[in-house]
């Protein structure tokens, strides 16, 4: 059986990409631009797990409110009174831009602009798409981060969470 040489560098090449993407994402997991994207996620896809990123602060008001808590329960009577589910007010952030303004070893700056688009349904994205009826919201917001614990978290006003 002829080993083809062709193959075997291209094999090679395939996993040192490999190993140079999967250590580069690793490294990345911890910083504070991912932390703010993967924060902005859950937030405008109205998610619980956004409670995940808040800091002590953030996540508990002076009156032992949990603020994701509110914020969901919020967005939940915004819908009823709108005539729609609480999905109907999801939306998908795309294109996710962030900006390092300030960082040191406790706190750190992040400018992220970002493009989110309803998240009703994904068939929904290619029909708007096709007959031009999706609507783009552009978001540009400055979010405070701070160290807690060993691990980045989302200080308290972030986006429209209630303080």
């Amino acid at each position: 059986m002829r080993k083809n040489p062709r193959l075997i560098s291209l094999m090679a090449a395939l996993l040192i990409g490999l190993c140079l993407y999967a250590s580069s994402a690793w490294a990345e997991g911890s910083s504070p631009a991912q932390v703010v994207k993967d924060f902005t996620k859950a937030y405008y896809m109205l998610e619980p797990s956004m409670a995940d990123f808040l800091s002590e602060d953030a996540l508990i008001n002076e009156n032992d409110v949990n603020m994701v808590e509110l914020y969901l329960r919020l967005q939940e009577n915004d819908a009823y009174n709108r005539g729609y589910q609480t999905s109907y007010l999801q939306m998908k952030p795309i294109l996710i831009k962030t900006t390092v303004l300030s960082m040191d070893d406790a706190s750190a700056q992040i400018q992220i602009n970002a493009t989110t688009i309803r998240s009703i349904n994904p068939l929904y994205r290619i029909v708007g798409y096709v007959f031009c009826i999706l609507e783009e919201h552009e978001v540009e917001d400055t979010i405070s981060l701070v160290k807690e614990d060993g691990a980045w978290k989302i200080a308290p006003g972030a986006f429209d969470l209630p303080i």
